[in-house]
């Protein structure tokens, strides 16, 4: 008999025996057990290190509570990619049937049988939020899990979900699960209170049940210096922006900050501001100046970020459609600008490189080039990834784009069948490079990276997590930042690593608070 098929028993000191997890398929990890026997006790968000198997304490929750209460289970994810590749891992590790997988893809007629079709289901988020607003999802859903539960803030379709659950199935066992749950514990609270949990079970690197199954991660820095055009287009759309900002404060918004403290949150808030003015009767002309204002602000912002962060090349990608056909006068306005149309002049009679960092990420790459090594390197825009496939190739090296579904300019993303294609290319060792936007940092079944390289620093600490967690997972690995001196990648890297610190801090507090709770607790043989 195979023995993927083979049923075997897994115990949970508090719920007993469980003949619907197929353990042959498992290791024993003591830190997996514990935490998935803590999760069946009461609604729990486990912190847990990315690689080191969140999804196999879901499984354990999963059938431990069919075993005991029936009823189905249900597990959220972000995106497509990943709700299906849960649902491949939950077909391997559970023996309860089919396990359905719903997604936006299938018609809601369709998604009505499967919601009744199987005991184990996998979902993205927003599908699962408009079934329930529909009526289609059932109401004997025994565990929900939310994976990635840091998106459980704000208007994000776990927090509605979670609150249909709380009404219509209020006795379902909640588990949320995430490697990055944030830096500040305002967030894990709001988290918390949205999913309905009551306690935080941490596990970190050094934790001694968990340290013998983490592998070493070294992390670099590579430093260029910013080329003179880099310099000089950065320094016109920098007057151009602090023009937009100064006229800006005659509208009566970012008058407590200076020019140079501005940041796009700054100018979000600026933007709530004036359309809460028109909520509360204010119809004055000034305001339609203002709300155009912050949006040649935000863009003249993304221009700098760009040419500084990304390179000329990125820079005059995003300049060249707003000189289309058909533009909009905003893009019209925009371009227009004497600055920004400077800059623009400056960009296009550079022969040069795009960035100084090219070169010192192509000798990176090809020391690298090993044969069965896995290298992921991460930009921030299509236009980079596109353009650094292009170099690669030219280069000599196998790189391939790795990008989201959604078109951007009129230029298509990838399908979700070519992403699940190139990931497995990549994993079968077809090619070594993978070049990717944020859409592979989070989740999806991406095979042990020997090299993580972020063309540009990340100011989230969550991001910054996800995408170094890509490497370390079944051997050492490492991690290289580039960053420019004196551009905005020198502010978005301290803060990322600001960020990242004190979540560390507050993981690493949040940890010995469970601990010092759980040796407070009385033992069997103490109790009443």
């Amino acid at each position: 008999m195979p023995a993927e098929s083979v049923q075997q028993y897994v115990y949970f000191p508090n719920q007993g025996f469980s003949r619907v997890l197929r353990t042959n398929l498992l290791e024993d990890r003591q830190y997996q057990r514990t935490l998935a026997d803590d999760a069946l006790a009461e609604n729990s968000l486990i912190v847990l290190p990315t690689g080191l198997g969140k999804t196999i304490i879901g499984s354990m929750v999963i059938a431990a509570t069919l075993q005991e209460r029936g009823g189905r289970a249900l597990l959220l994810a972000p995106t497509r990619p990943l709700a299906q590749q849960h649902a491949a891992t939950f077909s391997k590790l559970l023996d309860t049937g089919p396990v359905v997988c719903l997604t936006g893809s299938e018609t809601p007629k369709k998604r009505a049988r499967l919601w009744i079709s199987s005991s184990v289901i996998t979902a993205t988020a927003q599908t699962a939020e408009n079934d329930a607003k529909r009526g289609l999802v059932p109401v004997d859903l025994s565990a929900v899990i939310f994976d990635e539960a840091h998106r459980a803030v704000g208007n994000y379709a776990y927090v509605g979900f979670a609150a249909w659950l709380q009404e219509h199935c209020p006795g379902s066992r909640v588990l949320g699960l995430t490697a990055s749950p944030g830096y500040e514990i305002e967030h894990i609270d709001e988290v918390r209170k949205n999913l309905h949990i009551t306690k935080v079970r941490v596990r970190t690197r050094e934790d001694p049940d968990v340290a013998p199954y983490v592998e070493k991660i070294d992390v670099d820095w590579i430093e260029v210096q910013p080329s003179e055009v880099i310099l000089k287009c950065a320094d016109y759309l920098t007057k151009a922006l602090h023009a937009h900002l100064n006229a800006l404060r005659r509208y009566g918004v970012l008058r407590d900050r200076k020019n140079d403290q501005v940041r796009i949150r700054d100018l979000n808030e600026a933007t709530r501001q004036i359309f809460g003015r028109r909520l509360s009767g204010d119809r004055g002309p000034y305001l339609f100046q203002a709300v155009r204002r912050l949006s040649l602000a935000k863009m003249t912002m993304h221009a700098a970020a760009t040419v500084q962060r990304e390179g000329v090349d990125a820079f005059t990608r995003f300049i060249e459609p707003k000189f289309a056909k058909g533009r909009s006068r905003l893009d019209a306005s925009f371009v227009n600008d004497l600055h920004v149309a400077r800059a623009f002049k400056v960009a296009k009679r550079w022969k040069g490189p795009s960035h100084p960092k090219l070169e010192p990420l192509l000798v990176l790459l090809q020391q690298t080039g090993v044969p069965g090594k896995k290298v992921i390197v991460f930009a921030e825009l299509r236009d980079t990834v596109d353009f650094l496939v292009d170099l690669l190739t030219r280069s000599g090296l196998r790189a391939e784009r790795f990008v989201g579904q959604g078109s951007r300019e009129g230029r298509k993303g990838m399908t979700q069948r070519q992403q699940q294609s190139l990931l497995q290319r990549f994993s079968a060792g077809e090619f070594p490079i993978l070049c990717a936007t944020s859409i592979a940092e989070e989740g999806l079944d991406i095979p042990q990276v020997d090299l993580v390289v972020f063309f540009e620093p990340v100011a989230s600490d969550i991001r910054s997590i996800q995408r170094s967690g890509r490497t370390g997972r079944d051997a050492a690995g490492r991690v290289v930042v580039m960053t420019t001196n004196r551009s905005l990648d020198e502010r978005y890297l301290w803060s990322g690593i600001k960020r990242e610190r004190r979540m560390k801090r507050l993981v690493n507090k949040l940890a010995s608070e469970a601990m010092q709770k759980s040796l407070a607790a009385p033992t069997d043989s103490t109790a009443g």
